[in-house]
């Protein structure tokens, strides 16, 4: 049987679309004319697209089978010389085009431990440290019942509420908290496996309408007049966020279970060019499109985000898919002729 028979439209779909929500929330330009309500609502709506590449990758990889190192060879064989390359590239990119003074030795010797060249790769090191963990928890999750992970998902959430109670309580977020070990993007990582094997655990009657308070908080903010750290009480690590990733990511399954889609060939092979697309939009944004003066002289910001956002993701997508068609493209962007069926 190939690989592609066991391919599933929905997370397929889920993943491209955090793909595409990950290059919008990058697509505007540095402006001393910007629409800052255009630019907190953007950043707000493509925000869970975090949360939902963790979420797939859960749902695709939990529990892993086999040995520990047979598993870590695989995933990191895929992703290393990639990330690696790429680094070197934004390295090279920012001591060409900065004017700011880099220590290269420094920024070299850093790589095991942090993202260089360019903020956008810190997603890899988060995912890498995932897939180490995840030998490590699968033998619990082959036993465990729905109780079990439903407890662990729920003390992932009291940690999601620190930016809210944190205004009138102390509370300990380091490693001498109670919680401390329940929190981070691994709660996204079980909560996709969690949502994949038990699809009907979350209630759409209990998730839409705390979707929709997700979706008001913000105004509701705002209208009261209340002071917040937005990138805290309202990103990756919020509660408003995981519920808005948890509302996408069930309202795409059940739509695609609804409409008896289980395979997408278009779906299928824009999912495969999505590592390459994350890894290289930064070079097709920031060092052409928004260089280009037709762009640039762009009068409506609106229109200029939208515009870099299309050119970007195709672009991107056209150059993934060009690369995976050479002879070592997947030491380049993690895979070879994205349009093979298996």
């Amino acid at each position: 049987m190939t690989a592609q028979a066991h391919r599933s439209a929905s997370l397929d779909i889920l993943r491209v679309l955090a793909c595409a929500m990950v290059v919008a929330m990058h697509s505007p330009m540095p402006s001393a004319y910007a629409d800052g309500t255009f630019l907190v609502a953007l950043s707000y709506l493509t925000a869970p697209c975090i949360g939902l590449f963790f979420m797939v990758s859960g749902a695709l990889l939990l529990p892993v089978k086999g040995e520990m190192s047979a598993f870590l060879r695989r995933r990191f064989g895929r992703i290393l010389v990639p990330v690696l390359l790429w680094t070197l590239l934004y390295v090279c990119l920012k001591l060409w085009f900065s004017e700011d003074e880099i220590d290269i030795a420094r920024a070299l010797l850093s790589v095991p431990f942090s993202p260089q060249g360019n903020g956008v790769l810190w997603f890899m090191y988060a995912l890498t440290g995932l897939y180490l963990i995840a030998p490590v928890i699968s033998p619990w999750l082959e036993r465990c019942r729905e109780h079990d992970i439903r407890l662990v998902l729920l003390l992932w959430g009291v940690t999601l509420l620190w930016p809210l109670l944190e205004n009138w309580v102390d509370i300990r977020q380091d490693c001498t908290g109670m919680l401390y070990y329940f929190g981070g993007y691994g709660g996204y990582f079980l909560l996709g496996y969690y949502m994949r094997r038990w699809p009907a655990a979350l209630s759409g009657k209990l998730l839409w309408p705390l979707c929709a308070v997700a979706l008001c908080a913000p105004f509701v903010y705002k209208v009261c007049g209340i002071e917040c750290d937005f990138y805290r009480v309202f990103w990756n690590l919020s509660v408003f966020v995981a519920v808005m990733a948890a509302g996408i990511f069930k309202g795409i399954t059940a739509l695609c279970r609804l409409t008896h889609v289980r395979e997408s060939a278009l779906a299928a092979q824009l999912s495969k060019c999505t590592f390459g697309i994350y890894l290289c939009h930064i070079f097709v944004m920031r060092y052409v499109l928004w260089k280009l003066p037709f762009i640039a002289g762009m009068e409506s910001y609106v229109l200029q985000t939208v515009t870099v956002f299309a050119l970007t993701f195709t672009l991107s997508w056209a150059l993934t898919w060009a690369m995976s068609w050479l002879p070592f493209s997947s030491w380049i962007i993690g895979c070879h002729n994205a349009c093979q069926k298996s």
